[in-house]
């Protein structure tokens, strides 16, 4: 049976909830409720009142328990703050309101959300920088105003995800804002950014289980340093047993420096409408899909990033040895450069039974020579074969117990203007006869060289020279070099070419 620390103390105190006109903005079912972030913020603040030495950043076992609902015509809503002091230091806070009857005989109290404060508060250990720092996995883009179109239906006042929302399988990456509106700061800092990271797992729960799901609960959440209002912050939402059909997710808070403001772990949502709010189909539409599916048939473990959800804290994922070939590059190679590195580590967890625990910047995916990419076990071993390559919006990795290569080339005829450097004759004559089209073939000669040059580890001069593609396929090729025939293996993502050989 768990333990439950007897109660000292008890007491309710009065709360006059002013009611700011931008709340009337956060609605469910057309009806305002008062935001779950606002009401830990009212209770923090008496808490911190009443017991001006409670520790206030740390707030344990959050449950939502009804909705607040406002009435548009009023002021403001009188409640309490049911404080309960445990002979163990800590704090229980409930946000209660009581209502009479018509007939005025019968009096009833709703908790609507209740608090932990613990007495010493632990900070949460960081996350993993890899896993925060870029978004793996195909992804969707939703577009801002879609968001609160069509998913979240607020009013303007908490349209908070700012620019393109992507979310993937893999969880959710946002830019969320604090607006300046008037409301009153507090110990826990704007309310907005967290909130506007409840929108992104809600838009994630729609894709990926078709359920519209509110906060009912935390189980932590911690305080780094305050929001302030006027601030754009970056919330990464991951979700947590993937294979359940209940939402829990973590979500961090950071800014684009890297510096953590607050975190929400355990985080559960929940359909409270009854299943009566539906998903629209158009957000469900490839949720199933898996990219890159005949790659990896063929290969131990594969990771894809797109590098545009690649941020700064990505550069807290590098061992030394890789910042130091970091800090040597251009502006321009810096992105891709983390995205190879990123997809190599997220291998080294894979192949390692999903390690969630070693730091990223102790998994150094650069071979001394500082050329050839691994992805070592997270014990340092190096026990499988690692191939990465890059273009202008994917970064890709593959692991394999043989030699490998991997290559991604966006399909464009710019392919055609150097091809008598590195087709064949011949080559040049099977991709005019190509039933893909003669650009789509020439990519994919193009792809197989760079990618047995890796594999076999010679320059793309001597791929060009010596490798000679024989048949080209939609999903399969075959290339002769040297007396052995290779088999290349083919996906398609959005008019770019993956091609394997191994």
């Amino acid at each position: 049976m768990e333990y439950l620390p007897k109660i000292a103390d008890k007491v309710r105190l009065p709360l006059k909830i002013r009611i700011s006109p931008y709340l009337l903005d956060h609605q469910f079912e057309g009806k305002a409720v008062l935001p779950g972030v606002e009401a830990l913020q009212i209770l923090a603040a008496s808490t911190s009142e009443y017991v001006p030495d409670i520790k206030i950043d740390s707030l344990l076992d959050v449950k939502f328990e009804k909705f607040l609902y406002i009435n548009p015509h009023v002021a403001q809503i009188d409640a309490f703050n049911e404080l309960e002091v445990h002979e163990d230091g800590s704090i229980v806070s409930k946000l209660i309101t009581k209502t009479r009857s018509k007939a005025g005989s019968i009096t009833r109290t709703k908790e609507h959300v209740s608090i932990r404060f613990p007495k010493d508060p632990q900070k949460p250990a960081r996350p993993l920088f890899d896993e925060i720092s870029a978004l793996e996995g195909l992804g969707i883009d939703i577009p801002s105003d879609r968001l609160y179109g069509e998913l979240v239906p607020f009013g303007p006042a908490y349209h908070n995800v700012k620019e393109t929302l992507t979310v993937s399988e893999q969880g959710a990456i946002a830019s969320v804002y604090a607006p300046d509106n008037g409301a009153p700061s507090t110990l826990l800092g704007s309310p907005f950014p967290l909130d506007a990271a409840l929108h992104a797992a809600c838009a994630w729960g729609q894709r990926y289980k078709g359920i519209v799901g509110f906060p009912v609960g935390f189980g932590i959440r911690h305080i780094f340093q305050q929001t302030s209002p006027g601030a754009t912050y970056i919330a990464r939402i991951i979700p947590k047993k993937r294979d359940s059909k209940t939402l829990i997710f973590d979500i961090w808070i950071y800014d684009r420096d890297g510096v953590f403001y607050e975190t929400a772990l355990d985080v559960l949502m929940g359909d409270v409408s009854g299943g009566r709010m539906k998903s629209p189909q158009w957000v469900r539409e490839g949720a199933e899909y898996q990219p890159l599916s005949s790659l990896k048939e063929h290969c131990e473990a594969l990771a894809i990033i797109e590098l545009k959800t690649i941020n700064d804290m990505a550069v807290k994922a590098l061992s030394d040895f890789e910042h130091d070939r970091y800090d040597r590059l251009g502006d321009k190679r810096k992105k891709s450069y983390l995205g190879s590195r990123l997809c190599c580590k997220t291998l080294s967890r894979k192949l390692s039974g999903d390690d969630r625990e070693t730091p990223a910047s102790s998994i150094t995916t650069i071979s001394p020579d500082q050329i050839r990419p691994r992805s070592p076990l997270t014990d340092g071993r190096d026990v499988f074969s690692c191939s990465v390559s890059h273009d202008n919006r994917y970064a890709v990795a593959v692991a394999a117990k043989i030699k490998v290569g991997v290559d991604v080339e966006e399909i464009s005829e710019k392919v055609l203007r150097s091809r008598r450097l590195y087709m064949k004759e011949r080559e040049q004559i099977l991709a005019r006869n190509s039933p893909l089209g003669e650009i789509e073939a020439s990519v994919r000669i193009w792809s197989i060289k760079e990618a047995i040059s890796k594999a076999l580890g010679i320059t793309l001069a001597q791929a060009w020279e010596k490798a000679e593609i024989t048949d080209i396929g939609q999903k399969k090729s075959l290339v002769f070099m040297e007396k052995h025939e290779y088999t290349a293996i083919h996906d398609m993502l959005d008019n770019h070419v993956f091609t394997m050989v191994s």
